[in-house]
């Protein structure tokens, strides 16, 4: 099983020293979902920004 997320990169413990081609998309789809939320703070965090000018 390996987890993590880039940039950080992928930690695996068990026989493969290497993440699935499935558990890879996984990680990165996750990793997209959690930048998504980022973003969407972000576009919030400017609208009151300007809202405030």
């Amino acid at each position: 099983m390996c987890f993590g997320f880039p940039p950080f990169g992928f930690f695996c413990y068990g026989p493969r020293p290497f993440p699935s081609r499935e558990e890879q998309l996984e990680v990165l789809q996750e990793y997209k979902k959690e930048l998504e939320k980022e973003l969407k703070n972000i576009e919030k965090e400017i609208q009151e920004l300007k809202k405030s000018s």
